[in-house]
C-alpha cells in the first residue's frame, strides 16, 4: 500500500489543502501550530474511523475558523489498484465513498467493508474512540509515542508476522503429523505426572510411591529413635551417678572459701567508713588553715595599698591648682569671643536686610516690565479677535456649502443635461416634401412642406396601400425620457433652492468665498493662539498680581529704617541702577557673612577650650575626692579585719596551730588507706563473685544430674516392655521395598520429563529461528545508527514477540527500557521499520510509515544517522513520511519536501 495524495477541507486549521506524496521519501515541514499533525491525523481517521462518528471525536475535527463539515480525500495504491477514498465527518450525516480507478463507486457500509478488506484489518473505517489509536499503530508514530516499547506493536500483529516468517520453511518440522502425535503423547504423559509449573501432580504413581517411601522412612526413623533412646537412657543414668559423686566432693571447699572472702569484704567496708571520716577531718583542717592565711594576706594587701595611695595624694593637689588657673583664663577668652560674635551677627543682619531690599526693588521693576509685555500682547490679541468677529460674520452671511456639496450639485446638473440630451435624441420629425398621393399621420392629412414632431409611436399612411409605424427613440417612450429630464431638473433646482443658490456659478462663487474666508480665519486664529490668546487673560491677571505683590514687598521692606544702610535708587534711576545697588548689597552681605562665620568659629573654638578646661578640672576634683574616699575606706577595712582576726602576732599563732591539725589528720588518712591497699578489696569482690558463680554452677549441675538420673530410670522402665531391635529390622525391610518402588516410578517420570524438555527445547530453537529474520532486519537498521557490530535480539513467546535487547561489541546486553530517551526513539523506529518491511508482503510490498515529530530527544549527529536508516527503509520498498518543525535537519534525506504555510 502506498499513499498518493491527501486533501483536507474545513479540518481544524486547514480550509482546503492538498498534499501529493512521493512514492518513497516525503518531508513535510512547518512551524508549530501549522497543522502537520492534523494532516497525519486526517489520513489515519480517513482509513480507520467511521464517517458517522459523533461526539468529541467529531467535534475536535471541526474547524473554528472555516465553515462546513470536515472532509478528507485520500488517494492511495493498494491491491494492485489506485483508490480514491472520500469521507465527510458529520456525525449521523457523515458519508463515505470509495472508488477504484476505472471501477465502480462504493458508499458508506459497503465502502467501509471493502476498505477493511484492502487494509486487512478488522476495523477498517469502523474504529471508535477506544481502539482508534491501536489501528496501524506500528506505522503511525504520533508525537510523544515515539519512545514507547515497540514490542506492543509486534504482539498486536503476531499472527501476520508468523505467517510471513513461516514462509521461509523454518516451521515445517512442527507441521509433521508424526511429530505432532509423538509430541501430543509425551505432553499427555507429562500432564499425568506433572502440573503446569513442573511440580509432581497429586495422585500420580510417582507421587504415591514417594508418599509410601516417606511413610516407610518415618517408621524406620521412629524405630531407630526408640532403639537409640533406650541405649541413651542407660548411658545417661551411669553418667549422672558419676557426676553426682564428683560434685558432692567439691561443694564443701567452695563454701568455705566464699565465707572467708565475705569476712574480708566486711573489714574493707569498715575501713572505708574510717577513710571517709579521716578525709573529712583533713579537708576541714585544710580549709581552716587556708581561711586564716587568706585573712592575713588580705590585711597585708590593704595596708600596702593604704601607704601607696597616701603617697599619691600630694601631686594630685598640686595639679588641681594648675587646672583651676587654666580654667579662669579660658573663661575670659570665651567671653571676649562671644562679644565679637554678637557684633558680627548684627552687622550681618543689617547687610542681609539691605540685600533683601535691593532684591525686592529689582523684582518689582522686573514684574512691572513683564506686566507691560503681557498687556501689549493682550491688546494685539484683542485686535485680532475683533477682525475674527468681522470675518466670521461675513462667513455666516454665505450659504453653508462645502466642496463636496458643490460636487453633488454638479453631478445633478450633469444628470439633468444627460436626460435633456436623451429626450432631444429620441424625438423624431416628419416632413412631407412632395407626394402624388395623400399622406396621413394618425389619420390627419399632411400637406407638402408640413412638419410634425413625433414624441409617441404614430401610424403613417401613404395612399391606400402603404402603412408605416414610426417609433421615436428606437421604440423607447419619449414620455419616459421627458419625465426623467424633468425629474433631474427638479432635483437640481431643489438642491439649489435648499441652499438659497441661483445656479451652479453662484454655488461655485460661494464655495470660493467660504474657502478664502476660512483660510483668513485660520491664519488669524493661529496668530491669536501664538500670542497665547486662550490663556492670555489668565496670564495678564497673574502678571498684574505678581506686579502688585512685588510692589507691596518693596514697600514692606522699605519701611524699617536701619542705621548705616545705603539709599535705594528711585524708580526714575531705571533697571541698571537697581541691579548695581543689588550687586553692592550682595558683596556687603558676603563680607558680613564671612566675618560672622569667622567670629562664630573662634567663639565656638574658645567655648570648646573652656568646656575642656572645666571638664578636666571637674574630673580631677572627682578623682581626688574618690582617692581620699578610697583611702578612708581602706583604713576602715583594715581596722575592721584586725578587730575580727586579731593583730599580726595573733594571726601568726592561729595559722601555725591550723597547719599542725592538718598534718595530724593527713597522717590518719594515709594509715587507713594503706590498710585498705593491703586487703586488696578489688580482688576480694572478684573472688566472691567467682566462688559464688562456681557454687551456683556446681549446684545447678547437681540438680541436672539428679533429674537426668531420674528421667533415665523412668525411660528404662517404660521402653523396656518390647524388643526395639526386632522392630528396627522389620522397619528397615519395609523401607527397602518402598525405596525400590519409588526409584522405578522416578526413573519413568524422569524419562518422560526429559522427553518433554527435549521437544520443548526443539520448539524454542524453531521459535528462535522463526524470529531471527525480524532480528536481522532490526540489526540492519540499528547498524545505520549505532555502527557495525550492533545486534538486536528478540524472543517469541505465547503472547507475541518480546524481550528486545541490544548488544554492542565489548559490552553486555541491555534492555530497551534501560536506554536514554533519544536512544529509545531511534531503536523503536528501527523495530517499526523492520515490522513494516515484513508485513509489507501482504500489501503489495509497500507500507507507509509516518513519523510525526518522532525524534524530539535525538541530537543533530543522530539525526544524520537516522536519515541513513530511513533511506535504507525507502530502498527496501517502504514509503517514509516525516513531519517536522525543523526540516533543515533532514536536508540530506533527499525527500520530496512540502512546506506548510504559517
Amino acid at each position: 500500500m502506498r499513499l498518493l495524495s491527501l486533501t483536507v477541507r474545513n479540518y481544524r486549521v486547514h480550509k482546503d489543502l492538498t498534499v501529493d506524496f512521493d512514492a518513497s521519501r516525503n518531508l513535510i515541514g512547518g512551524p508549530n501550530e501549522s497543522g502537520k499533525s492534523t494532516l497525519a491525523e486526517a489520513a489515519h481517521r480517513a482509513l480507520f474511523l467511521r464517517a458517522k462518528t459523533g461526539g468529541s471525536l467529531q467535534r475536535e475535527m471541526v474547524s473554528t475558523t472555516h465553515l462546513g463539515d470536515p472532509e478528507v480525500l485520500l488517494e492511495f495504491e493498494a491491491a494492485g489498484k489506485n483508490w480514491q477514498l472520500e469521507k465527510r465527518f458529520a456525525a449521523t450525516r457523515g458519508s463515505t465513498r470509495l472508488t477504484a480507478l476505472g471501477g465502480a463507486t462504493l458508499r458508506d457500509d459497503e465502502a467501509d467493508a471493502r476498505l477493511s478488506e484492502i487494509l486487512k484489518t478488522e476495523s477498517g473505517g469502523r474504529a471508535n474512540a477506544s481502539n482508534l489509536a491501536l489501528s496501524w499503530a506500528h506505522l503511525w508514530v504520533w508525537q510523544g509515542k515515539a519512545a514507547d516499547d515497540p514490542s506492543v506493536h509486534a504482539t498486536a500483529h503476531k499472527s501476520q508476522l508468523i505467517q510471513q516468517l513461516q514462509r521461509n520453511g523454518v516451521a515445517a518440522i512442527l507441521q509433521s503429523p508424526n511429530d505432532q502425535r509423538v509430541a501430543a503423547r509425551i505432553a499427555e504423559s507429562y500432564a499425568e505426572l506433572f502440573t503446569a509449573t513442573g511440580k509432581p501432580r497429586t495422585g500420580s504413581k510417582p507421587e504415591l510411591a514417594r508418599i509410601r517411601l516417606e511413610e516407610a522412612a518415618a517408621a524406620l526413623e521412629k524405630a531407630r529413635e526408640v532403639s537409640a533412646r533406650l541405649n541413651q537412657a542407660a548411658d545417661d543414668h551411669a553418667r549422672a551417678e558419676r557426676e553426682i559423686v564428683e560434685i558432692n566432693t567439691l561443694l564443701p571447699k567452695l563454701r568455705e572459701n566464699r565465707g572467708a572472702t565475705e569476712a574480708k569484704l566486711q573489714q574493707v567496708a569498715s575501713l572505708r567508713r574510717d577513710e571517709e571520716s579521716h578525709n573529712q577531718a583533713h579537708q576541714a583542717a585544710t580549709a581552716r588553715r587556708k581561711e586564716f592565711e587568706t585573712h592575713d594576706r588580705t590585711i597585708r594587701e590593704f595596708q600596702s595599698q593604704f601607704a601607696t595611695q597616701t603617697a599619691a595624694l600630694k601631686p594630685a593637689d598640686e595639679q588641681l591648682a594648675t587646672l583651676t588657673t587654666a580654667g579662669e583664663f579660658a573663661r575670659t577668652a570665651s567671653q571676649t569671643a562671644e562679644s565679637r560674635q554678637r557684633e558680627a551677627s548684627e552687622n550681618l543682619r543689617r547687610a542681609r536686610h539691605q540685600n533683601d531690599l535691593a532684591a525686592a526693588a529689582v523684582a518689582a521693576l522686573e514684574k512691572s516690565e513683564a506686566h507691560q509685555r503681557v498687556a501689549k500682547r493682550a491688546n494685539d490679541a484683542a485686535e485680532i479677535q475683533s477682525d475674527l468677529a468681522v470675518m466670521r460674520l461675513d462667513l455666516a452671511k454665505l450659504p453653508v456649502l462645502e466642496a463636496t456639496d458643490l460636487s453633488g450639485l454638479r453631478k445633478l446638473e450633469s444628470e439633468a443635461g444627460q436626460a435633456t440630451a436623451a429626450l432631444e435624441a429620441m424625438a423624431t420629425g416628419v416632413e412631407v416634401l412632395d407626394s402624388s398621393t395623400t399622406v396621413r399621420l394618425d389619420g390627419e392629412t399632411l400637406a407638402p412642406g408640413e412638419v410634425r414632431i413625433l414624441t409617441e409611436a404614430a401610424e403613417l399612411t401613404i395612399g391606400d396601400g402603404a402603412r408605416l409605424r414610426i417609433r421615436p427613440g428606437g421604440g423607447n417612450s419619449l414620455a419616459t425620457a421627458r419625465s426623467r429630464s424633468e425629474a433631474a431638473r427638479a432635483a437640481l433646482h431643489s438642491a439649489l433652492d435648499s441652499r438659497s443658490l441661483r445656479d451652479i456659478d453662484h454655488a461655485t462663487s460661494v464655495v470660493e468665498q467660504r474657502q478664502t474666508l476660512g483660510q483668513t480665519i485660520d491664519s488669524l486664529e493661529s496668530r491669536w493662539k501664538a500670542l497665547g490668546g486662550e490663556s492670555l487673560a489668565t496670564e495678564l491677571t497673574r502678571a498684574t498680581a505678581d506686579r502688585d505683590a512685588a510692589a507691596e514687598e518693596l514697600k514692606r521692606r522699605s519701611e524699617p529704617a536701619t542705621p548705616g544702610m545705603g539709599l535705594l535708587p528711585g524708580p526714575e534711576a531705571g533697571h541698571p541702577a537697581c541691579l548695581e545697588f543689588l550687586k553692592t548689597a550682595r558683596e556687603a552681605l558676603t563680607t558680613a557673612e564671612a566675618a560672622e562665620t569667622s567670629a562664630r568659629d573662634q567663639s565656638t573654638r574658645l567655648q570648646g577650650n573652656l568646656e575642656a578646661a572645666t571638664t578636666a578640672l571637674t574630673r580631677h576634683r572627682d578623682q581626688t575626692a574618690a582617692a581620699r574616699q578610697a583611702l578612708r575606706d581602706l583604713e576602715s577595712a583594715i581596722r575592721a579585719r584586725e578587730e575580727a582576726h586579731g593583730e599580726e602576732a595573733h594571726r601568726n599563732q592561729a595559722i601555725t596551730t591550723a597547719r599542725q591539725a592538718e598534718t595530724q589528720a593527713l597522717e590518719k588518712l594515709t594509715a587507713t588507706r594503706q590498710s585498705l591497699i593491703d586487703l586488696n578489696p578489688d580482688l576480694l569482690a572478684a573472688d566472691l563473685e567467682r566462688f559464688t558463680r562456681s557454687l551456683t554452677a556446681r549446684e545447678s549441675r547437681l540438680r541436672d544430674a539428679e533429674n537426668t538420673r531420674l528421667l533415665a530410670r523412668e525411660r528404662l522402665t517404660l521402653d523396656g516392655s518390647s524388643d526395639p531391635e526386632a522392630d528396627l529390622r522389620q522397619s528397615e525391610a519395609r523401607h527397602r521395598a518402598a525405596r525400590e518402588q519409588h526409584a522405578s516410578e522416578a526413573r519413568r517420570s524422569h524419562a518422560i520429563e526429559a522427553l518433554h524438555k527435549l521437544f520443548t527445547s526443539s520448539r524454542d530453537a524453531i521459535d528462535r529461528a522463526l524470529v531471527q529474520p525480524l532480528a536481522d532486519r532490526i540489526t540492519g537498521y540499528l547498524a545505520c545508527l549505532m555502527g557495525p557490530g550492533t545486534e538486536a535480539r528478540v524472543q517469541l513467546s505465547e503472547t507475541g514477540i518480546e524481550g528486545l535487547e541490544l548488544v554492542r561489541p565489548g559490552t553486555p546486553a541491555f534492555s530497551f527500557g534501560s536506554l536514554s530517551g533519544g536512544a529509545r526513539e531511534q531503536t523503536a523506529a528501527a523495530v517499526r521499520l523492520a515490522l513494516a518491511e515484513i508485513l509489507a508482503a501482504d500489501h503489495d510490498g509497500c507500507l507507509p510509515v509516518i513519523f510525526d515529530d518522532a525524534f524530539a530527544y535525538s541530537d543533530p549527529h543522530r539525526i544524520e544517522s537516522l536519515q541513513r536508516m530511513l533511506d535504507l527503509a525507502a530502498v527496501r520498498g517502504l514509503q517514509i513520511i516525516i513531519l517536522t518543525c525543523t526540516p533543515a535537519d533532514y536536508a540530506a534525506f533527499g525527500a520530496g519536501e512540502i512546506r506548510l504555510p504559517t
